[in-house]
């Protein structure tokens, strides 16, 4: 059974549920989230990379969506430097979105999908993350 996650009930809406494929352990409660642009720039997709490395290389679990640009990045730095990721999605676990990502994800030992609906194979929607606007 899954314990749920201690640092996500500190925040102020924590999602009801999580899907999880992979498993959490406790190293993972020291951790990382790198997010950015999914039109990022080849400076910032450098610069996530190397961070995400360094970070897992001294043992910070690195989090991230799986969405293109920085996300991706930060993943494949973490990886390829021998350290953990997960990835928070807003699809569900069957559901890897963008496709060329699928590769990446089944590298990531865990996947989540933080919900506050019923299905675990729930499509990506453009509402689930919204842009930012302005």
């Amino acid at each position: 059974m899954l314990r749920y996650p201690e640092n996500l009930r500190e925040i102020t809406t924590p999602p009801e549920r999580l899907y999880v494929r992979g498993r959490f352990t406790e190293e993972d409660a020291l951790a990382v989230a790198i997010v950015g642009s999914r039109a990022a720039t080849s400076y910032g997709l450098a610069v996530a990379e190397r961070l995400a490395a360094d970070l897992a290389a001294r043992g910070v679990t690195v989090v991230s969506g799986l969405a293109r640009g920085i996300d991706s990045a930060a993943h494949r730095g973490a990886l390829r430097a021998g350290g953990r990721t997960i990835a928070v999605l807003g699809s569900g676990v069957d559901v890897i979105y963008p496709p060329e990502n699928r590769r990446l994800a089944g590298r990531s030992p865990r996947t989540v999908q933080s919900s506050r609906s019923s299905s675990r194979a729930r499509a990506r929607s453009p509402d689930i993350f919204p842009r930012a606007t302005g």
